[in-house]
């Protein structure tokens, strides 16, 4: 176990590395981010809405963005080792399916929270919304909707990595299943705003845990197939 978990720790580094040095997804995400918030702000802002209604409508658009932005970003998550034939040497060199998912979905979900914070706080101060005293919640919020997004993002990717319409395949065939967690954002994040946090007895943090629970077990157990077909 311990050897695995060494393993384990050697992909993550190689994710790490291989992000630093191309910083390809780094950057789709943070300029798609800028550039949609930016218009979002101005788009709301030039509609003349009051307070209360850009409250309400401020957590559909933020979760939208994130879907959105998250998406088609990841279109090249795998593009490294497609290229380089990288998944065969490293399959070949003992490295597990399960390994190499997990790695991609540690470092992905990193990125991808990153990309929450800075939504929620550019999308946020173009709306006029004080998330001050929310905006821990919000950031937890957002961490287990990244740990989703990247455990069925990263499979997805290794579905659709040989294609030469990956770019489309990826948010075309993520988006469909990520209604429930999108649901699940939306609502959390308007209870936040609305009443200070999560409601007692809310569904909705169980819908996010089971999300993520279902894509980590299917990626899991097909991973490996995936990338050696």
């Amino acid at each position: 176990m311990l050897r695995w978990l060494k393993t384990l720790k050697l992909m993550v580094v190689k994710e790490v590395s291989l992000e630093l040095r191309g910083k390809e997804l780094a950057t789709l995400l943070i300029c798609t981010t800028l550039v949609v918030a930016a218009l979002i702000g101005a788009g709301v802002s030039s509609a003349v809405l009051d307070a209360a209604t850009t409250t309400k409508i401020y957590p559909m658009l933020v979760w939208v963005v994130f879907l959105i932005t998250t998406t088609t970003a990841s279109a090249r998550a795998s593009e490294a080792e497609l290229e380089g034939r990288g998944f065969e040497g490293l399959l070949l060199a003992g490295v597990t399916g399960p390994q190499l998912y997990l790695a991609k979905v540690f470092v992905s979900a990193a990125l991808f929270w990153i990309n929450w914070l800075l939504l929620i706080a550019i999308t946020g101060a173009a709306l006029d919304q004080d998330l001050t005293s929310v905006f821990a919640k919000l950031a937890a919020i957002g961490l287990g909707a990244s740990g989703a997004l990247a455990a069925l993002i990263t499979l997805i990717s290794g579905v659709a990595g040989t294609s030469r319409l990956r770019g489309v395949l990826v948010p075309l065939l993520t988006l469909p299943l990520l209604f429930p967690l999108f649901f699940a954002g939306v609502e959390l994040t308007t209870e936040c705003l609305l009443y200070g946090g999560v409601q007692p007895g809310s569904i909705w943090p169980g819908i996010i845990l089971i999300s993520t629970t279902a894509f980590l077990l299917v990626g899991l157990n097909s991973y490996e197939a995936v990338v050696r077909d």
